[in-house]
């Protein structure tokens, strides 16, 4: 008989959990994809005439990549056609951006934009593309706050606790983000502004390796996405100190807020969209918006993220282009009196 014991799931698979991992399928048709197999007027061809890619920018394991996998499907169900979900990490998302810049302008290709991809225009001197000239906007499709978390080994169980150890210990505890711009870095440096520490930036490319090296001690805290940190708790793998939305997460109920443990106002929400090359041509604009609002609202996207904190938009392509020029501002201004510099 064998008494072996269970083997305790990997940090890559807790990270996964949750996703969908299989590849995307064609599947039965549905009203978006009834309405794309006409020809757009005036502009040749039908959309879409094969697979959809879905350029993502960060590697795998990480909150963008969980919602590409996720979405994914409802996309392929939405579209008709299959969605290759293409990983491009590197260069907080501007090697990423790049190439979705410089794809064909016909609605085939389109990336997966998190909030660095505005934010690079500030934090970097050489950016190779402008955010809101080069791109067309297409969906703002999740908003989503961070959580607080540390390694069990921290001597913190409350946001109040990590303070004093940051102020007693200037410069030990290290931070670990998904890349210098990321939601994960942003809520690190208005954290210090406000608490008055002193903790050391790590980034990463992306946000799964950044957790896993939490996971596994090296680096000491980490701002995570809720929807990829949601597991990793649950496992008892990481310790929760406070959710960066003013809203406690129905998830954790019992978690505070950073707002209320201390820090009065202290809100950052991470957020994921669409964007295609500038050029793509307004009627598949429409139809790609289409489909990825559908996707976001299906039920079982509502139930999956929304329970972890998620907020599942489906906005139109004129509200996510305000919202990025807003994004851009306001997070422009903590940059500069932050003294931020990409690492």
């Amino acid at each position: 008989m064998n008494t072996s014991k269970p083997r305790a799931p990997s940090s890559r698979a807790l990270i996964l959990s949750g996703a969908c991992l299989c590849t995307a399928l064609v599947l039965p048709s549905s009203p978006v994809l009834a309405q794309s197999t006409a020809k757009p007027a005036g502009e040749g061809a039908a959309w879409p005439t094969r697979p959809l890619r879905m350029i993502v920018a960060s590697a795998p394991g990480g909150p963008s990549d969980l919602i590409a996998r996720l979405v994914g499907p409802q996309l392929t169900e939405a579209s008709g056609q299959p969605v290759v979900i293409d990983h491009r990490s590197g260069a907080n998302g501007m090697i990423a951006g790049e190439l979705t810049a410089k794809s064909d302008p016909d609605g085939h290709t389109f990336l997966l934009a998190n909030a660095g991809f505005v934010i690079n225009s500030v934090l970097y001197t050489k950016v190779p593309y402008d955010p809101i000239r080069e791109f067309t906007p297409i969906s703002l499709a999740v908003s989503v706050p961070n959580i607080l978390v540390v390694h069990p080994n921290v001597a913190a169980r409350t946001v109040a606790d990590l303070v004093a150890l940051a102020k007693a210990k200037p410069g030990t505890i290290a931070v670990a983000s998904a890349g210098s711009g990321s939601s994960g870095h942003l809520a690190l440096a208005l954290f210090q502004q406000l608490s008055g520490t002193e903790m050391i930036h790590v980034p990463f490319k992306g946000g799964g390796p950044a957790l896993a090296d939490v996971m596994g001690g090296q680096t000491q805290a980490i701002f995570s996405i809720s929807v990829t940190s949601h597991p990793i708790i649950k496992a008892g793998r990481v310790r929760p100190l406070g959710v960066t939305s003013l809203k406690r997460l129905s998830a954790f109920p019992d978690l505070p807020t950073i707002s209320e443990s201390g820090f009065k106002g202290y809100e950052v929400t991470g957020w994921f969209g669409f964007v295609a090359p500038v050029k793509t041509p307004r009627s598949v604009v429409q139809r790609l918006n289409a489909a990825v609002v559908q996707s976001v609202r299906m039920p079982e996207l509502q139930e999956r993220l929304g329970n972890q904190g998620a907020e599942l938009v489906g906005s139109t392509p004129e509200a996510f282009g305000a919202y990025l020029k807003s994004e851009q501002a306001k997070w422009a201004k903590v940059i500069r009196q932050a003294g931020i510099k990409a690492d």
